[in-house]
């Protein structure tokens, strides 16, 4: 069985990054590569 698109839209982190929730402002760090995890229902964000 082959997958299709999946219904919400997956983000990759281009390089090694830390991203953070804006609403509780939790951390986390990935690597090139994963997917950016959503929390409180909208993706993370890089830490600039």
């Amino acid at each position: 069985m082959e997958l299709g698109k999946p219904l919400i839209p997956v983000i990759r982190a281009e390089e090694d990054e830390t991203v953070y929730c804006s609403i509780c402002h939790k951390v986390l760090d990935v690597k090139a590569g994963e997917v950016i995890p959503r929390c409180c229902g909208k993706p993370m964000e890089p830490m600039k």
